[in-house]
């Protein structure tokens, strides 16, 4: 009860100050350049997405930064209507070295078309944004995508953390702004709580690490898409900063939560409290989430118990209420290298406890290439099943290693291709083998 009160308390502060934030006038100089880091903008959301794919990069068959006509004729639309515009297509193989299942290969494909348009205060710091992602996520070919595959050849945690299964649709709708000279962001609609929730520059799997162990949190029991709001708060001059949300904790991918939201009392809940170095510079091109490139938080969640309901799916409910604390720390060293340390500890999520840490590569002669190399372990909780299933789960889950290797090669500024590695040491699902290697191949095309 001490840990959800304070949770509330959290999250109510920002939002009680809200009505005034939002009348106070941004300073001269915030017309220029916001002295403040954007913590609720990264590469999941919609601007970032679309911020990251325009930006000029060096790549094997562009040697010169520079922006595509395709790109340069998107900026004009924007100039013209306010409205910016993008998407991007890619396909994943991963090939599992046995599987539990009898399913050795998976390829699933997402399309992605993201949207942004201002409503009021355009061009302005203190703008309120629309933003929009439209997404459709499933597998070619295969029986399964490649999250459901991971799980299903015996990993503790997926494989692809991100890659699913889900028709066309919205998975993306809301408000955003930020007022008060900087000092305050929020963002309120249905929105993918693991862009806010312990998030770090590593954490996108579009075309970054693909193991959850190095995306979001395995301890965090996070909703995924569903209605909510994230408020991320300056209380000084310095570098510390607070970031507070609440979520439905009933998910669906293209659907509306909203009702869920008001009208049922199960919610997920967390309040961050982090130093960052990021203020008053330019974002680097390793700040691929919502943090930036030397940051250090600590995040407290609550969920709320979920009873069982008709239509909701039994392997899922009932579950009890969940709780936890995770740390992520990420720094760079010079301007090409950065490292990251995480860990947490929870119930209701893939994992008991989870610890893992790694480092990226950016060359400099290619700018949009990237190098990553990570390990981690993680003791597993899985919640108990009640239907029947194919191959029943051992009793005793044994805990899991993973280490992960991927290049991203850029054949152009919008086209990479990421061949990838995982070793999984003792993996859980399946007790009876001592290893599972995980091939993968990612190509991805943004336009």
């Amino acid at each position: 009860m001490m840990l959800r009160a304070a949770l509330l308390v959290g999250l109510i502060a920002p939002l009680v100050a809200l009505p005034a934030l939002a009348q106070t006038p941004p300073p001269a100089d915030d017309l220029i350049v916001s002295p403040y880091p954007e913590l609720l903008k990264g590469t999941l959301g919609v601007e970032g997405d679309l911020e990251e794919d325009a930006t000029p990069r060096t790549s094997v068959l562009n040697d010169t930064p520079a922006l595509s006509p395709w790109f340069a004729w998107k900026a004009r639309i924007q100039e013209a209507t306010g409205i910016s515009f993008g998407g991007s297509y890619g396909v994943l193989w991963q090939g599992f070295s046995n599987s539990r299942f009898g399913e050795e290969n998976a390829v699933g494909h997402k399309f992605t078309f993201n949207a942004s348009k201002a409503l009021i205060n355009a061009g302005k710091p203190n703008a309120l944004t629309f933003d929009i992602a439209i997404e459709d996520r499933r597998p070619l070919g295969t029986d399964f995508a490649p999250l459901q595959a991971g799980i299903l050849a015996g990993a503790g945690l997926p494989t692809a953390a991100t890659w699913g299964d889900f028709n066309l649709g919205i998975t993306q709708a809301y408000i955003r702004q930020t007022v008060a000279g900087g000092r305050f962001q929020y963002t309120v609609g249905k929105i993918f709580a693991p862009n806010f929730v312990d998030a770090y520059p590593f954490f996108d799997d579009n075309r970054q690490f693909l193991n959850l162990a190095f995306s979001t949190s395995p301890t965090i029991a996070v909703p995924l898409r569903g209605f909510g709001f994230v408020g991320a708060a300056y209380p000084g001059a310095g570098s510390l900063y607070v970031k507070a949300g609440m979520f439905t904790a009933n998910s669906d991918d293209t659907g509306s939560t909203i009702g869920d939201f008001f009208s049922k009392n199960e919610h997920f809940y967390f309040v961050e409290l982090g130093q960052t170095q990021f203020a008053r510079r330019p974002i680097p091109i390793h700040a691929r989430g919502p943090m930036d490139a030397n940051n250090i938080h600590v995040t407290a969640w609550y969920r709320d118990p979920l009873a069982l309901r008709p239509g909701l799916s039994p392997l899922l409910r009932p579950r009890d209420k969940a709780y936890g604390v995770a740390f992520s720390a990420n720094r760079m060293i010079g301007t090409n290298y950065m490292w990251f340390l995480r860990g947490g500890v929870g119930t209701g999520g893939f994992a008991k406890v989870n610890v893992s840490g790694g480092f990226g590569y950016r060359p400099s002669a290619r700018t949009a290439d990237l190098f990553g190399l990570a390990a981690g372990w993680s003791n597993p909780d899985i919640p108990d099943i009640t239907v029947p299933l194919p191959v029943p789960l051992p009793t005793s889950l044994p805990s899991q290693t993973v280490g992960e290797v991927f290049y991203r090669l850029a054949l152009t500024p919008n086209f990479a291709v990421t061949p990838d590695f995982q070793f999984i040491l003792n993996p859980s699902l399946d007790p009876r083998r001592d290893t599972l290697s995980v091939f993968s191949l990612r190509a991805r095309l943004s336009f």
